[in-house]
């Protein structure tokens, strides 16, 4: 399939967003952004945890939440801090916001055609 990229919006809030260009790695769960573009965003404070890595090796992380802009498609996902060259989006997100790689393509799909699934919750800094 090669590579894909696009432009999207990350940030702590729906508010508070920032464009970043993402690699979509459909084989990782969650979307991983470096420490220094965690710092940029303010996310709060996340769970330590470990991943494993497609070299099998074990790494430490920080697990946080962020929201996340895509195709005009939004919704608050799982996001692990981690030293990755560059933003990549990971299967939960795609997930999240009811969306696929089609996998002949290469192009990014609407699974849902809604905007978000219902239980989906939004963050917003002024309620």
């Amino acid at each position: 399939m090669g590579l894909l990229k696009i432009t999207g919006q990350i940030g702590r809030t729906e508010d508070q967003l920032v464009e970043a260009e993402f690699l979509f790695d459909t084989g990782g769960s969650y979307t991983a952004i470096p420490p220094r573009l965690r710092q940029q965003l303010g996310l709060i404070p996340g769970t330590p945890a470990r991943t494993q890595l497609a070299d099998s090796s074990i790494v430490d992380i920080e697990l946080t939440w962020a929201y996340l802009r895509l195709n005009g498609r939004e919704g608050s996902v799982p996001v692990e801090i981690i030293d990755v060259p560059e933003p990549m989006i990971g299967v939960t997100a795609l997930e999240a916001l009811g969306m696929k790689v089609n996998p002949v393509s290469g192009e990014l799909e609407v699974v849902w055609p809604f905007q978000a699934p219902p239980t989906m919750w939004r963050i917003r800094a002024n309620p």
